[in-house]
């Protein structure tokens, strides 16, 4: 991160890429640095444990919540005269009806009762005949909202009702002697929320919550965590996320634009031409500038702006650029011809490979003249080299500090090129959508094909004018350029110019219990 640029609120949440240990081509987040580390999840464990507490958390107003939380854990007792060892289900199965009752009873008769009736819906719930003496039978069109309700404002282990649940947990292990807080801390926990910076408290709980994974007598069963998601997946539907994208120009308005930049790309090849000789440098600077509008007339034309194929041609537009400003950096007519002839070669290695499918039959793309023709163009292909690495010895990483335009790989490249390669984060991103059911633990389902993605038409009209921004520097003076309006440049366009200037109740379950539509979310 640049000196002195202030973090936002989702930055201050992570580590950044430099507090990652390099360990060969890994870089390890500090938090796994730690030897022997173990982790337990707060959704799929401990929050099916305390689970009675997340359903007051998720619809009870707050300060009530609070003080409903801590009226149990004074009935529950202390190290000394325990009435209960714990307050997760699993424990709390094992505890006799007179010691349950007398931390939960008092619970029967008030609000409480009703929402807790939810937990009734789980036929798994480990102390759910203690729950059943207590609370009345529930309502599948009520509760079951109730309990997704409250799942959704849990899921986050750092969200507000997350962190009073987890302050129930650590309040309790306090009390009966099983963790032990240093004096000047004891007070923030004890006197929570009204006592010390909040700041500070809450991650101070949610750490300290966490440690008591490490002890037996605290530590959550995973079988029930498991079995609880299990019958609401069974139970419940899922809810399919439904996502609409807007592009944020008018891409009509943009394809005709880039129309006009690529006749006036054109016609300054003319004017600039001063051979009909081979001329690398020449050739190449217009070739990948008018192969680059031509990715994002493409996209703006046919709508793939807003498809998968749209990303790929984002990093094909950014490879043109890199490549282009290294060769203008360097600007040495030897690595100008070594671009071209490596591309010569290519064609070459691929002509030559036809050879092998003739007898299954070639590609209906492939046209075999076209690609004879291109491996002789400037030489009979017998004097072609062919190169199978990369043509300038460097990647495109290295290629892009070199030429110091490393912000427009970071920026533009990375992500991208997940969707060249088929890399899981693209796959999911295309091909899955969310459920919105919070007793699904909003998991991934099959979306229908997008064609609404967010779309990619201001990045490859900001690469556009980057792009004829090395025009110019290569041959000036060429000043059409998209305009603002229409390119959406980025909010930190200034530092992309210091780049180069030269150079997504119904079914019935075969156990024969109908499953429950939950209300539509947003």
């Amino acid at each position: 991160m640049a000196k002195g640029k202030k973090k936002n609120a989702a930055q201050s949440r992570y580590s950044p890429l430099d507090s990652h240990r390099r360990e060969g081509k890994s870089f390890v987040p500090p938090f796994m640095q730690y030897p022997k580390i173990t982790l337990m999840s707060w959704r799929d464990t401990r929050v099916p444990e305390v689970l009675w507490a997340v359903l007051l958390a998720g619809n009870l107003e707050r300060d009530r919540c609070l003080q409903v939380f801590c009226g149990v854990i004074e009935r529950a007792g202390t190290a000394d005269q325990p009435r209960v060892r714990s307050l997760q289900h699993s424990l709390l199965a094992i505890e006799t009806p007179e010691s349950f009752d007398g931390v939960f009873g008092p619970l029967a008769a008030q609000e409480p009762a009703h929402i807790l009736s939810a937990l009734l819906l789980l036929e798994g719930l480990p102390d759910r005949e203690h729950w059943a003496r207590l609370l009345s039978q529930p309502d599948p069109k009520v509760h079951w909202p109730l309990l997704a309700s409250a799942i959704a404002r849990t899921t986050d282990h750092q969200s507000q009702e997350s962190t009073d649940c987890r302050w129930l947990r650590l309040l309790f292990a306090i009390n009966q002697g099983k963790m032990h807080v240093p004096p000047p801390l004891l007070r923030e926990i004890t006197e929570y929320p009204l006592f010390g910076d909040m700041r500070a408290v809450r991650p101070l709980i949610r750490s300290s919550e966490g440690a008591l994974d490490g002890l037996p007598s605290t530590s959550p069963t995973p079988q029930w965590g498991e079995n609880f998601w299990a019958e609401c997946w069974t139970k419940t539907l899922c809810t399919r996320a439904h996502r609409l994208d807007e592009p944020s120009i008018e891409v009509s308005v943009a394809a005709d634009e880039l129309a006009e930049v690529y006749r006036q790309a054109a016609l300054h090849f003319h004017e600039t031409l001063k051979t009909t000789s081979i001329d690398p440098r020449h050739d190449t600077a217009f070739g990948l500038v008018l192969y680059g509008i031509n990715f994002a007339y493409s996209l703006c034309m046919s709508g793939a702006h807003q498809r998968v194929e749209g990303r790929t041609a984002i990093r094909s537009m950014t490879e043109c650029y890199i490549t282009l400003a290294y060769l203008l950096k360097l600007d040495q007519r030897g690595l100008w011809e070594k671009y071209r002839n490596y591309g010569v070669g290519q064609a070459k290695l691929a002509y030559l490979k036809l050879f092998d499918l003739h007898d299954s039959g070639l590609p209906d793309y492939l046209d075999a003249s076209e690609l004879e023709a291109m491996a002789n163009e400037d030489a009979w292909a017998e004097f072609v080299t062919i190169d199978v690495g990369s043509w300038a010895g460097l990647d495109l990483r290295k290629m892009s500090e070199q030429a110091n335009v490393k912000p427009i790989y970071d920026k533009y490249y990375t992500w991208p090129s997940g969707y060249v390669h088929g890399q899981w984060g693209a796959v999911r991103d295309t091909n899955f959508g969310l459920c919105l059911n919070p007793l699904h633990r909003f998991h991934r389902i099959p979306a229908t094909p997008r064609v609404s993605m967010a779309s990619v038409a201001p990045a490859a009209l900001k690469l556009t004018n980057l792009l004829l921004d090395l025009l110019n520097a290569a041959y000036p003076t060429f000043k059409h350029r998209m305009s603002h309006k229409t390119a959406a440049p980025s909010e930190d366009a200034a530092s992309d110019e210091q780049d180069v200037k030269a150079s997504p109740e119904g079914p019935v379950t075969e156990s024969g219990e109908a499953k429950h539509q939950l209300p539509e979310q947003t």
